[in-house]
């Protein structure tokens, strides 16, 4: 620095003398300019300023530089486009001079100009269905509003009317919120004032025609075709508008469907066949009907499922008997039913056929019950069971008492199926017979006791039909049933499944992967449980194609939270995603939550049951493989319905699990769509008899729309990249499982192939052998999960496709639960019959 001023101090000297000189010699010329001096550059002016965003970028400069003079400057964060305050930074030099300075640079968000016409009229099979408008960019999206301020979608406004809305631009990063402009729109079939609209009509032996109503204006005529029929079955109409000189002016489409009416004989044998489905089950009568009597049905021995040997003989006479029941069902014609009424009939016939078919098969009643499995089997499902029947009468306190005795001789009968199956080479592995022990020795070391007893003695506490000597009494007879029955028979059967160990050759052997006919057995259950004719090779591959998509999408969403929120492990992750929560609040806070949400997807139900929520005990918790279970509720019954969670299994109330277990299993999964079928009217045969695949694609759907639902709702980025990947997980769930399960049991998979296809998809194959035990048990079931799900998105994303903004979401949802948990076939039928209808309406081309 010294050397810089004695060089700056020499320099001066030379030039003063100089110029001393200089003016010695000739004094009438001007000074010269001092020169650039740490001074000048200080003063030089660098301004805040201020812009508005027009998409080009803005900078700051100093003002009067002395760049002649050799002056120069670099700037540090001057190239801003976007609306913000920055600092810039500014460095003026000269030769050994630098000077720094500083200033902001504000750049404002541009006005937003909205320009559309207050009333705007639209035709229904218009190709371009939307609202017309003007915005000055193209960087906001305009969202639209009813008048009470609730958010709309182009969708929600495809059925004719007339909609009065606000419009405008919600402030962007770029822009300012726009003006609000009033729009009242209006949705019309024709510029004439008539109607064509389809309609439903019964059939009566009469002609049935579909016309237009009003009156067209002189000179104008219609040309009709296929709207007219007289038997059952959906017409096709068409009406052609043409003007005088016979050029179409319009074309109109709709439907004319023709019912047959309700048949009186079909629906007294649906009502018959309903009494022959629960009669002597009296577990079911209890669950289905508050007053068995209402429905032809008695009040019926109670006793819990106890194994009797099942001998030729008895397969023989099964197999006649629905071998009658089917020819009974054959002798109605489908042609004559009205659709629910074909809906049950198919749903009747899919279940004959199958046990026709079954009984039909070598070996088959081995895979009919599962007594012992990892989760405790049939002794597990006693308690959920008993737990949920309903005492509503002194008769069925006493059925509980009679159910628990019952124990003592079933439990140990489960030996005698056991010793059948591995007399004849179908061995039980040793794994199973593992688990099952664990859990009957956590009942018999239990100091505290069943926990069933203490919830079946407050339950009679609470009855007030019974006297107070009574319930002590009933209570005596509980506590002595489940320690002189129910334990003697636990410790039976957890003391001779010991002798079974060892029996099966090989452990990657399990259930029908070990059978001779083993793939036929699990190929017939499959269709049962879906519905639908199958070909084991373009299942595996439909499914396989399913679970590398759907993979695909968990990683590209979990790379984007690890990617930007620098994750460096999964429990970091996991914080992440525990964050983000949907909404916080109790079990029941939630439902009220899930209630608002379900008035998006599903029509609202007639009924308000009072729906109550309770935690499994935490014993059945530890073995139970579901997260939570809704039992459903009497026919008779919409007052009340449960919803049972497992505490261990779901951890925190906190996270989003609880609420989407809840929108699964509640509303408006399970317990929405079952009283939803209820209140359609359908017949008590079609309600219960339900499909797995149906009840549990819907439920498994609802949960991927309740991410949908909360990402459409928040501005918040990492919320929204949290549940773009719940939903990717939830899209993907069960799939992985859904082809493991077809591997084992159509081809032949060991654990080693399980392990090798889970590392081909990056997951971890250390948990190959459990997902192996599991479905050995449980074949066919994930399927049910799996395709399911993958079935109703498929729908869902198939319809937006082809209706665009003319889908509604409310509507099709409707006519998925039209026909109650009908099997994926009817299903389909019913999805391609709304399709073909709704796009003949709107003059869309379908398949």
């Amino acid at each position: 620095m010294q050397k810089s001023i004695k060089k700056i101090f020499s320099l001066i000297f030379v030039i003063v003398f100089s110029m001393m000189l200089l003016v010695a010699c000739t004094e009438d010329k001007p000074k010269e300019d001092e020169g650039i001096t740490i001074e000048k550059l200080e003063a030089l002016v660098f301004a805040d300023a201020t812009f508005e965003y027009d998409g080009t970028e803005k900078k700051l400069a100093v003002e009067n530089l002395y760049e002649d003079q050799g002056v120069e400057v670099s700037y540090r964060n001057n190239k801003n486009t976007k609306p913000g305050t920055y600092t810039v930074t500014a460095t003026i030099t000269y030769e050994d001079i630098k000077v720094t300075k500083k200033a902001k640079i504000t750049i404002t968000k541009a006005s937003s100009v909205l320009e559309a016409e207050s009333m705007q009229t639209i035709y229904l099979t218009d190709k371009e269905f939307k609202l017309n408008y003007k915005l000055n960019n193209d960087k906001q999206t305009v969202s639209i509003f009813d008048k009470e301020g609730n958010k709309v979608t182009m969708s929600s406004l495809t059925k004719v009317g007339v909609y009065n809305l606000v419009i405008y631009a919600p402030e962007s990063d770029y822009y300012q919120e726009s003006n609000h402009v009033d729009v009242t729109f209006n949705v019309i079939k024709s510029k004439f004032d008539i109607k064509f609209d389809s309609k439903e009509v019964a059939a009566n032996g009469s002609e049935q025609v579909l016309e237009i109503e009003g009156t067209l204006p002189d000179g104008y005529t219609v040309e009709y075709s296929n709207n007219k029929g007289t038997e059952d079955g959906s017409y096709y109409a068409v009406a052609v508008i043409k003007d005088a000189s016979g050029a179409e002016v319009e074309k109109h489409n709709a439907v004319l469907k023709i019912e047959n009416p309700e048949n009186e004989e079909f629906k007294k044998y649906l009502d018959e066949f309903f009494v022959e489905y629960l009669e002597e089950d009296q577990l079911s009568v209890n669950i289905f009907c508050e007053d068995p009597s209402k429905f032809g049905l008695e009040h019926y021995d109670a006793e819990w499922y106890t194994y009797e040997e099942f001998g030729d003989d008895a397969i023989e006479h099964d197999l006649n008997l629905f071998k009658d029941m089917l020819a009974e069902l054959e002798e109605f014609k489908e042609a004559d039913l009205n659709d629910l009424q074909e809906s049950a009939y198919k749903t009747i016939e899919g279940f004959l056929s199958y046990y026709v078919d079954y009984y039909s098969m070598e070996d088959s009643f081995f895979s009919q019950i599962l007594y012992v499995d990892q989760f405790g089997g049939y002794v597990a499902d006693f308690g959920t069971y008993m737990e949920a029947y309903s005492l509503r009468s002194e008769l069925e306190v006493q059925d509980v008492v009679k159910y628990i005795q019952s124990t003592k001789t079933a439990f140990p009968s489960y030996l005698d199926f056991i010793a059948e199956k591995t007399e004849r080479g179908y061995a039980l592995s040793d794994f199973t017979i593992t688990e099952m022990r664990k859990y009957l020795s956590e009942i018999l070391d239990n100091e505290e006791g069943y926990y069933l007893e203490d919830i079946l003695i407050e339950k009679i506490n609470g009855l007030d039909f019974l006297t107070d000597e009574q319930k002590t009494s009933y209570k005596e007879q509980i506590t002595a049933a489940v320690n002189d029955c129910f334990l003697v028979g636990v410790q039976e059967l957890y003391d001779g499944l010991k002798q079974y160990m060892g029996k099966l050759a090989t452990e990657d052997e399990g259930y029908y992967a070990s059978y001779e006919n083993g793939k036929e057995i699990y190929l017939l259950k499959l269709e049962d449980l879906l519905g639908i004719e199958i070909n084991p090779e373009e299942y595996i591959l439909e499914v396989e194609k399913a679970v590398n998509t759907t993979v695909n999408e968990v990683t590209d969403a979990q790379s984007v939270l690890i990617d930007k929120y620098n994750v460096t492990s999964w429990s970091q992750l996991e914080s992440i995603i525990n964050k983000n929560v949907i909404y916080k609040g109790t079990p029941d806070e939630m439902v009220v939550f899930l209630k608002e949400f379900a008035k998006t997807i599903v029509p609202e139900l007639k009924s308000t049951p009072d729906i109550s929520i309770k935690e499994m005990d935490e014993a059945s918790a530890k073995v139970s493989n579901a997260v939570a279970y809704y039992m459903k509720s009497a026919l008779d019954n919409t007052a009340s319905e449960h919803i049972t969670l497992n505490p261990v299994k779901l951890g925190d109330s906190s996270k989003n699990d609880v609420l989407s277990t809840l929108a699964h299993e509640g509303y408006p999964g399970h317990l929405y769509a079952y009283v939803y079928s209820k209140e359609l009217g359908l017949s008590n045969i079609a309600t219960v008899m339900t499909s797995t695949a149906h009840g549990e694609g819907w439920a498994t759907y609802v949960s991927i729309k309740l991410f949908e639902y909360a990402m459409e709702r928040s501005t918040d980025q990492q919320f929204i990249e949290v549940m773009q990947y719940l939903r990717a997980n939830e899209l993907s769930s069960f799939l992985l499982e859904t082809r493991i399960d077809a591997g084992i049991h159509l081809e032949g998979w060991t654990v080693e192939d399980v392990a090798d296809y889970m590392d081909q998809l990056g997951y971890s194959s250390s948990g190959a052998q459990d997902i192996y035990n599991l479905m050995i048990e449980m074949p066919s079931q994930y399927a049910a999960y799996g395709y399911g799900k993958y079935v109703f998105n498929n729908l869902h994303e198939e319809a937006k496709k082809y209706l665009g903004v003319h889908y509604d979401e409310i509507e099709f949802n409707a006519m998925l639960l039209s026909k109650g948990w009908t099997d994926l076939g009817i299903l389909q039928d019913t999805y391609n019959d709304y399709m073909e209808a709704k796009c003949h309406e709107l003059g869309i081309e379908f398949k």
